[in-house]
C-alpha cells in the first residue's frame, strides 16, 4: 500500500520567480538522501533546473506556478526495492505527463519507508501550455493513473490523505522541519517559546492581559468570591455574574467573559483559586511590576558616570515619576498610584519617551520644540538628497543602460537579439566611461539611496518620539491620565500631521502648475514674435 502527496511550487514574489523549483530539485537530488535519480530533464539539480528554466524563457512564461512536486511513499515492510520504486515513478510520469513536460525523480532511502520525489516543470515542451490541475483532478485523472501503475507492479492502489490542498514547497519543507524539531525538543516548541516570552515580557499591549492581571490581583486580595466581585468593581469594572462571569473594564465598550481569558479564568476556576489562596496565604508583597526598570536605571547610571554633576531637572522628573508610578501601579497602598490602570497599556511608549529625554538630555519644553524643528529640517535635507539620488539613478542614461546590461547578464540563456543588445550596450557605455566604472557608479548611487532611506527612518522615529513626548506633556498638564485620552490626543495630532502634509502637496502642485503656465505663456509669446517677424 502506497501513499502520495501533491504539492504546487508557487512563483516567488522576490528574487528569482522560479527559485522554489530550484530549491525543490536540490532537495530531492541530495546525495545523502537519493539512492537513484532519473528523468528526461537530467540527473543533477543544476542541469534539470537549467533545462526547465530555459524552456520557460523560450515560451516566455516565467510567471505563475513554477512547477509541481509529487511524493509517492511506500510503508515499511513493503516489497519495493529501489529499482521498482524508480520504475513506478517512470510509469507514473509518462502516463500523467505524456512526455510533454520536463521532469526529474529521485528515490529516497533516508527514512524507514522508501519514497519517491517527482518534480516536473509547469510549461510544456512542445507548445508551451501550462500544466493545469483543476479542482477534482486528483479523483478524475491522477488517482486512476496511480491505481493502474500500482496494479501493473503488483501493489495495492495508492492512498491519498484527506488534506490534499496545494501548498508552497518552501512552506511545506519549513513545516516539516518544525514538526521534526518539535518532536526532538518539545520544550522549545513554538507554543512553549511563546509562553515563556509572554511570561518574561515586561509590557502588555492587549486588554485581555490587563484583565487577567486584575483578576489575579483580586484573587490574592479577596477571602471569598463575593469580596472578589466587589474588588473588581473597585477597579472600575462593570461586573455581571450569572451562568458566566462577564467583565467590562473602564475604557472598553464590550464585555469579556472570563472563560475567554484562558485556563484558570472561568467562573468555577476563579472560585477554586480563591479557596486555594485562603488555605495557602500569599505574601502581600507578591505583586507584578511592569516595564524594564533595570534598563532605565542603567541609562541613568551611564548619564551620571559621564558627568557626575548631571541630574534630572523638574521637566525630566515629571516624566520619570509617571513612568515609575505606572511600573509600580499594582504595588499595594502605593502612594504614586493615580489615574486609570489602563495606562499600563501605554507603558512601552512612556518608557521610550523617558529614555529619549535622558539620551538627548532635553530639559525644557522649549528645547523639545527646537529639537523637533531641527529634526524636521534635517529630514527635509535628506529627502532633497534622496530625490537627487533617485533622479541620477533612474533618469541617467548610463544608469539605465547599466541596469539593462545587468538584467541581460543574469539570464541563463540569451537569444541572438539579446546577445546583440548586450554587445551594443557595452559599446555605448564604453564611449562615456569604462563599463566597470559605470557599474561602480550605479552601485554607489544604490548605496547612497539605502543610506538616505535609513537616515530618513531614524529621523522619522525621532520626530515620532518628540511628538509623543509633547502629547504626554500636554496630557500631564491637563491631568488626563487615562489611556483613552492619550490615544485620542495622539489621533488628533496624527490628523493634524496628515493635514499639513496634504497642504504641502497642494502648494507644490500649485507652484508646478503656475510654472507650467508661465512656461507656456513664454513659449507662446516667443512663437508669436517669430511669426510676426516672418510676416514683416
Amino acid at each position: 500500500m502506497a501513499v502520495t502527496k501533491l504539492l504546487r511550487i508557487k512563483e516567488r514574489t522576490h528574487g528569482d520567480s522560479s527559485g522554489g523549483l530550484k530549491s525543490a530539485l536540490k532537495y530531492i537530488c541530495n546525495p545523502d538522501k537519493a539512492a537513484l535519480i532519473g528523468g528526461n530533464a537530467g540527473q543533477s539539480p543544476d542541469r534539470a533546473y537549467s533545462v526547465m528554466k530555459r524552456n520557460k524563457e523560450y515560451w516566455n512564461k516565467p510567471g505563475g506556478s513554477a512547477g509541481f512536486h509529487y511524493v509517492i511513499s511506500f510503508p515499511p515492510g513493503s516489497k519495493v526495492d529501489v529499482n521498482t520504486a524508480a520504475a513506478i515513478a517512470e510509469d507514473f510520469t509518462q502516463e500523467l505527463l505524456g512526455g510533454r513536460y520536463y521532469y526529474t525523480y529521485a528515490v529516497h532511502t533516508d527514512q524507514k519507508h522508501m519514497h519517491v520525489h517527482i518534480v516536473f516543470d509547469s510549461v510544456a515542451i512542445d507548445d508551451g501550455a501550462k500544466y493545469h490541475s483543476p479542482k477534482g483532478d486528483w479523483e478524475k485523472r491522477i488517482q486512476p493513473i496511480s491505481d493502474r501503475v500500482c496494479q501493473k507492479h503488483g501493489l495495492p492502489p495508492l492512498e491519498y490523505g484527506e488534506d490534499r490542498k496545494f501548498v508552497d514547497y518552501g512552506e511545506w519543507v519549513s513545516r516539516k522541519e518544525k514538526e521534526r524539531f518539535n518532536r526532538k525538543h518539545p520544550e522549545d516548541s513554538p507554543r512553549e517559546v511563546k509562553k515563556k516570552w509572554e511570561n518574561s515580557h515586561p509590557y502588555i499591549n492587549h486588554w485581555f492581559d490587563l484583565i487577567r492581571d486584575d483578576i489575579d490581583e483580586a484573587i490574592l486580595r479577596s477571602p471569598s468570591y463575593s469580596s472578589f466581585l466587589k474588588y473588581m468593581e473597585s477597579l472600575e469594572y462593570t461586573v455581571r455574574d450569572g451562568k458566566y462571569l462577564s467583565l467590562t473594564p473602564k475604557g472598553r465598550a464590550r464585555a469579556v467573559r472570563s472563560l475567554r481569558l484562558g485556563k484558570g479564568y472561568s467562573k468555577e476556576e476563579i472560585q477554586q483559586r480563591i479557596e486555594y489562596v485562603r488555605s495557602h496565604p500569599i505574601s502581600p508583597d507578591d505583586f507584578r511590576t511592569y516595564g524594564d526598570m533595570e534598563t532605565v536605571r542603567r541609562l541613568l547610571f551611564a548619564a551620571r558616570k559621564k558627568d557626575r554633576r548631571w541630574h534630572m531637572n523638574e521637566f525630566q522628573r515629571s516624566f520619570y515619576r509617571r513612568w515609575r508610578n505606572t511600573c509600580l501601579i499594582r504595588k499595594p497602598d502605593f502612594r504614586g498610584r493615580r489615574g486609570s490602570r489602563t495606562i499600563v497599556l501605554s507603558l512601552e511608549e512612556l518608557t521610550d519617551n523617558l529614555q529619549f529625554l535622558i539620551r538627548e538630555d532635553i530639559r525644557t519644553e522649549e528645547e523639545l520644540v527646537s529639537r523637533r524643528a531641527d529634526f524636521g529640517n534635517e529630514r527635509k535635507a535628506v529627502q532633497s538628497e534622496l530625490s537627487s539620488v533617485k533622479t541620477q539613478l533612474y533618469r541617467n542614461d548610463i544608469c539605465r543602460k547599466v541596469k539593462r546590461r545587468e538584467t541581460l547578464r543574469e539570464k541563463f540563456w540569451l537569444s541572438a537579439d539579446e546577445q546583440e543588445e548586450l554587445n551594443r550596450l557595452d559599446e555605448e557605455i564604453g564611449k562615456v566611461m569604462p563599463v566597470s566604472q559605470a557599474v561602480r557608479y550605479r552601485n554607489s548611487l544604490i548605496n547612497r539611496k539605502a543610506a538616505c532611506l535609513a537616515q530618513l527612518r531614524e529621523l522619522r522615529e525621532r520626530e515620532r518620539l518628540v511628538r509623543n513626548i509633547e502629547w504626554q506633556f500636554e496630557d500631564e498638564k491637563a491631568g488626563n491620565l487615562d489611556r483613552g485620552d492619550y490615544r485620542e490626543m495622539q489621533r488628533r495630532h496624527e490628523e493634524e500631521l496628515k493635514r499639513q502634509q496634504a497642504e504641502e502637496e497642494r502648494q507644490k502642485k500649485q507652484k508646478k502648475q503656475a510654472g507650467a503656465e508661465e512656461t507656456g505663456r513664454t513659449e507662446h509669446a516667443e512663437e508669436r514674435s517669430r511669426k510676426d517677424g516672418r510676416e514683416r
